[in-house]
């Protein structure tokens, strides 16, 4: 199995997840030709793109679906509550084949097995996604509040994690340019995760899993640093005696590529 960043953040959002005979993107928050574009970047033909996952109608994960399924004849799957949250504004009822999973019910998707799990964000049924394609297990998981016992203890299985570690809080709260009222939804349990909360979920997922490989993902770019969340997370692994390497998912560039072998 091979993980690709293809965008991480704000901007856009968009995970390739390939297996021996499957590849598989998870949400599509760029423009279609934006996505095309890193997909052939990172030498993948998008024709090859199997099926889109999405987590929730956030325009950085959902913004280019429809017209990437419809060039590209890509059958799209998602909730029934996100697709009716996103149906008007993202004219979705464009797109030839919507194929609908039930949260917290895993399903299969070619030669991978794919569990959507609820997670707490300020959408109407925002879900994580784990991978697994019988011999590894990944997960993506962003746009999360508070990590949850469900996903926690699903993380126990995975080889490899893609994690939220969106913002720095002496940052955001020294920020001039933020509203106190965002400030607060960005903290909140429908927010998203701090560089502290972040530490503290991989640490426990550590220290009872397998994980093999992390890479943080969805950094802020008014709230946060690579410098800053490496600092933070280097100083609670040493505390804990944790020695992992660390990668980061980008904004404006392919991330280095995560494989299971």
């Amino acid at each position: 199995m091979i993980i690709t960043p293809l965008a991480s953040g704000s901007k856009g959002n968009s995970y390739l997840i390939e297996s021996a005979s499957t590849k598989i993107l998870i949400d599509a928050g760029l423009s279609a030709k934006q996505l095309a574009l890193r997909l052939e970047n990172a030498d993948y033909n998008p024709d090859d793109i199997s099926a889109l996952c999405i987590t929730h109608e956030h325009g950085d994960h959902i913004g280019g679906v429809r017209v990437f399924a419809k060039r590209y004849n890509i059958p799209v799957y998602m909730n029934e509550a996100c697709y009716k949250s996103a149906r008007e504004k993202y004219k979705l009822d464009e797109i030839n084949d919507i194929r609908f999973f039930e949260t917290g019910k895993a399903f299969d998707l070619l030669d991978l097995n794919i569990h959507p799990m609820l997670v707490t964000h300020d959408t109407v049924e925002p879900v994580c996604f784990s991978v697994e394609d019988g011999i590894h297990t990944a997960a993506i998981v962003t746009d999360i509040g508070k990590m949850n016992k469900l996903v926690a203890v699903n993380m126990k299985k995975v080889d490899a994690l893609v994690l939220e570690a969106n913002h720095d809080l002496l940052m955001l709260k020294m920020n001039p340019n933020y509203p106190e009222k965002i400030k607060q939804r960005i903290k909140s349990d429908l927010g998203h995760l701090s560089n502290d909360q972040s530490a503290q979920a991989a640490i426990e997922i550590i220290s009872r899993g397998k994980l093999k490989h992390l890479t943080l993902a969805h950094l802020s770019e008014n709230n946060n640093s690579e410098k800053i969340v490496l600092k933070t997370y280097q100083k609670y692994f040493k505390e804990h005696g944790i020695d992992l390497p660390i990668n980061l998912a980008k904004q404006y560039v392919i991330s280095e590529k995560i494989v299971l072998a």
